[in-house]
């Protein structure tokens, strides 16, 4: 009887297949793109490509050659081992001690947000605060152009409760570069003074308590690309830092009065990159200012991105904010404040919705134990490669707005706007034509669920508005008329033959909120056209094969004609005399905003 190894020694662990390289590699995909065997490697390579809204080409394949050379700056901040700081949104308006309610629940920190008061004062935060111990828990408030009245605030709380607010910790939030950038006029008067008066008033050699936050996130909502939101964001900073050095503030000092935010998306490699790249670039203008360990005293705070959030199907927002905050944590970020995935669904989100926010960074935190390793995503090969490409995007707009002197000025000389308006446009074109999909709006829509409000569909900056908003009309006319308006669906021959093009189309007419009917399994004109009549539709779309349309459809269109169809449309390429097409690459919103109109939908 034979028998087997004895020894470790005489195993030959999968020594039996051939040692892999990149030409097999190659060889491999062209197979598996073209079973013809007709595609060359570079042709398949080509084909698996893509391109980012900075130029970026991303590769199917990375190597070690994609690998830096070596850094000299820190991606990461060194993390003690308790992860980042659990930074939960809260109206100040809401009150009802909801922001200790959140600090016992899970939040290690609080992003104030005074926008909505009537009146920023001491007693405002007082109510919005109630409960919350300040020298343990920090505050970050979100005041825009109110932020002096907010800060003052602030540090009344501190004094009533006999804190040194320098001892405190968060943000004050001032942010007047950015808030004058993005209105397109300069900041008030005395208000840059009143920055540096901050500074000086909370004094320390590295305070907790941040006077400044320079706010990507505004810049990301208007439309900006990866690289575009870094490259403004740094010019804030950098003109900032200008100001402060006027007014006779040590710019060393000043990094660690300055927090950053940005947006974290769904793009979980562009994110990890994004935040990585903000390194990189910040430490680049601290080292060029001659102070290069001061960058590394500026945290840095992710906010999952509005502009991504969909006011239909908000599920789909919690997985979308879920994949932001693996990516801003694997990235290093100081704080994370993940939005309430149905905020958009009402005047504010539901007290399930701020849970599954906090409960998306415990899980990640004290069960993934994500915050523990310091800069996981070091090390590979793509986001390395996409770092650095995403740091030389960003510098480059960076220089752009330099060379047209500072933010203010390239904000005024309407630069700003032009760049931020070319991605975003470039942005709805690909949502328009579904080649960026947005699961729950523009792929695997329900038009059953219930209607989100006028409000929530009109949020600026929001990638799915366009769409959302065609179907928000749908939605009102439903309302108004007790049934939602209809497309007739023409199935033509055997099931497998429509099937494909019916759901194509049926999912591209309910991207819009209307509903379908299916004619009857048939290829018979007439018996399609009585149909039609039957169930009060007055627009077709004609659902088959290409072999079935070159027999059919020109007769099935001219039956329903006939039966006094308004428009026929056909899914998939215009054929002879049916020239309106529902087919892949179509611009989606143009199809239905103009068969809204047609089907006289307000």
């Amino acid at each position: 009887m034979a028998q087997g190894p004895t020894a470790a020694d005489d195993l030959v662990l999968a020594g039996e297949f051939p040692q892999p390289d990149e030409d097999r590699w190659l060889a491999a995909v062209a197979g598996a793109l073209d079973r013809k065997g007709g595609l060359t490697p570079e042709a398949a390579i080509a084909r698996l490509r893509s391109t980012t809204y900075d130029g970026i080409t991303i590769e199917p394949l990375y190597t070690a050659s994609d690998a830096p050379d070596g850094r000299t700056v820190p991606i990461t901040t060194q993390r003690d081992g308790g992860g980042w700081d659990v930074r939960q949104l809260v109206d100040a308006a809401a009150g009802g001690g909801r922001a200790v309610t959140e600090l016992e629940r899970g939040a290690t920190s609080i992003l104030l947000d005074v926008t909505s008061l009537a009146t920023v004062d001491a007693d405002a935060l007082a109510a919005a605060l109630d409960g919350v111990l300040l020298d343990l828990a920090p505050v970050a408030l979100r005041a825009g152009g109110r932020w002096t009245a907010a800060a003052e605030a602030l540090v009344a709380l501190f004094e009533r409760a006999g804190l040194d607010p320098a001892a405190g910790a968060g943000s004050l939030g001032a942010d007047p570069i950015g808030v004058a950038a993005m209105d397109g006029g300069t900041p008030a008067p005395g208000e840059l003074d009143a920055v540096a008066a901050w500074i000086a008033r909370l004094g320390g050699d590295r305070p907790a308590l941040r006077v400044v936050t320079v706010d990507g996130t505004r810049y990301h909502e208007a439309g900006a690309s990866d690289g575009q939101e870094l490259g403004c964001t740094i010019a804030a900073g950098v003109e900032l830092l200008r100001a402060l050095d006027a007014r006779g503030v040590d710019v060393s000092g000043a990094f660690g009065r300055i927090e950053l935010r940005l947006a974290a998306t769904a793009d979980q490699f562009a994110t990890i990159a994004k935040f990585r790249a903000a390194r990189v670039v910040w430490a680049r203008i601290a080292d060029a200012l001659g102070h290069p360990a001061a960058a590394s005293t500026t945290p840095i705070h992710a906010v999952t991105s509005t502009a991504m959030m969909t006011a239909y199907d908000p599920w789909v927002n919690a997985l979308r904010s879920t994949v932001a905050c693996f990516a801003a944590g694997v990235a290093g970020a100081d704080a994370v404040t993940v939005l309430p995935h149905d905020q958009l669904r009402g005047d504010e989100a539901t007290e399930l919705g701020r849970r599954v926010g906090r409960n998306t960074q415990s899980i990640l935190l004290r069960e993934s134990h994500l915050g523990t390793v310091i800069d996981p995503a070091g090390g590979s090969w793509y986001v390395e490669r996409l770092t650095d490409e995403l740091a030389d995007a960003a510098w480059a707009c960076f220089q752009q707005i330099e060379e047209a002197g500072g933010l203010l000025a390239a904000a005024a000389a309407g630069i700003v706007a032009e760049q931020l308006g070319a991605t975003r446009s470039a942005r709805e074109h690909d949502i328009d034509t579904r080649a960026a999909p947005l699961t729950g709006v523009t792929e695997f829509p329900n038009i059953d669920e219930p209607s989100p409000s006028d409000t929530a569909v009109a949020t600026p900056g929001r990638w799915a508005s366009k769409i959302e908003e065609l179907r928000r009309r749908v939605d009102r006319a439903t309302t108004a008329r007790g049934t939602r308006p209809a497309v007739f669906l023409a199935t033509i021959g055997s099931p497998a033959s429509f099937t494909p093009r019916y759901t194509f189309a049926k999912n591209l007419l309910e991207v819009g909120g209307l509903a379908t009917i299916a004619g009857p399994v048939t290829d018979d004109p007439a018996e399609i056209a009585h149909a039609f009549t039957t169930v009060g539709a007055t627009v077709a779309c004609l659902c088959s094969s290409d072999a079935v349309y070159a027999e059919k459809a020109a007769d099935v269109a001219k039956a329903l004609d006939v039966a006094a169809a308004e428009v026929v449309y056909i899914a998939g390429k215009p054929q002879a005399g049916i020239e309106r097409s529902l087919a892949m690459g179509s611009d989606v919103h143009e199809i239905l905003a103009d068969l809204l109109d047609r089907l006289q939908v307000p």
